[in-house]
């Protein structure tokens, strides 16, 4: 990524490929190669820090094309890719929880300082229209754990209770991507208010990002990994009664989001730490309660 890229809005950047068709590859390396030549015959003892700290700060926020999104290694579940030394290779799986093993989930979960969260929710196909059915699963990961727990009938009050003392407290720090519609929903269908939160949303913002980024956005600048994203999944059948499974792909497409977020977040905190004196005071405040994997 580059500086350059950062300046061109997608929308300008398909109009280059549309009239240059195959010849855009090269023009758009031959503006990076300049780029680079450019920094290079700038660049001092005195200024590489913040000239580094530009760059890597440009590509985190740049929007990445469906051109170059395609080129990307695919998000793999089962195990940690492109975080960390430390945690890169770690395997992975996932629990759909039951009575039979809740409080060994609950015993994990409350074993870490950080958590991966998110919500699904059946869809409404009503337009304009907020959506009222209520929260179906509730996904909780560790870095090498994501417990989902289904949210029908029987289930409802045993679950509640063992996951309220954790989503309300500032002990466990809980991040994902675009929280705020899961505190309301939390709220409204559970009477439980989720404390100490920290969407990446707005890590991003704080960076630069000039809106909302979105999940397959940011595991592709931060991790460079493409997360797959079914619009078949999504609006796929979450309310399904205890007597059904929920089928594979949606049990990957939910412990991928959580677990996503984890990544997301540690792969931040092992790029940025060169560079915490020029982060932004709000950010140094807020990544500095977050956990270092």
């Amino acid at each position: 990524m580059s500086l350059f890229k950062f300046g061109l809005s997608p929308d300008k950047s398909a109009t280059i490929r549309r009239e240059l068709g195959i010849e855009a590859d090269k023009y758009f390396e031959a503006m990076q190669a300049a780029e680079k030549a450019f920094f290079g015959s700038i660049t001092t003892t005195e200024n590489q820090l913040k000239l580094d700290w530009l760059l890597l700060r440009t590509s985190l926020i740049t929007r990445v094309d469906d051109r170059e999104l395609s080129r990307l290694e695919g998000f793999d579940v089962e195990r940690i890719q492109k975080v960390s030394a430390k945690l890169n290779g770690q395997t992975r799986q996932i629990i759909v929880v039951t009575a039979d093993c809740l409080q060994a989930a609950i015993t994990d979960i409350e074993a870490q300082t950080c958590i991966g969260f998110d919500t699904e929710t059946a869809a409404t196909f009503e337009k304009g229209r907020r959506n009222p059915n209520p929260i179906s699963l509730i996904q909780v990961s560790t870095l090498t754990n994501c417990y989902l727990f289904r949210m029908q009938a029987e289930n409802i009050p045993h679950f509640k209770a063992a996951l309220a003392p954790i989503l309300s407290s500032d002990k466990w720090l809980k991040v994902g991507v675009g929280l705020r519609s899961d505190l309301s929903a939390m709220q409204r269908d559970f009477d439980i208010g989720l404390v100490s939160i920290l969407d990446l949303n707005w890590v991003m913002n704080q960076l630069g990002a000039p809106k909302q980024m979105g999940t397959q956005q940011m595991a592709a600048t931060v991790l460079g990994l493409k997360l797959p994203k079914s619009k078949k999944v999504t609006l796929s059948n979450w309310a399904r009664p205890l007597t059904e499974s929920l089928s594979e792909l949606q049990l990957q497409y939910a412990a991928a989001d959580a677990f996503v977020a984890q990544d997301i977040l540690h792969g931040l905190l092992e790029q940025l730490m060169p560079y915490k004196t020029l982060l932004p005071l709000s950010l140094q405040q807020r990544l500095s309660l977050s956990c270092k994997g």
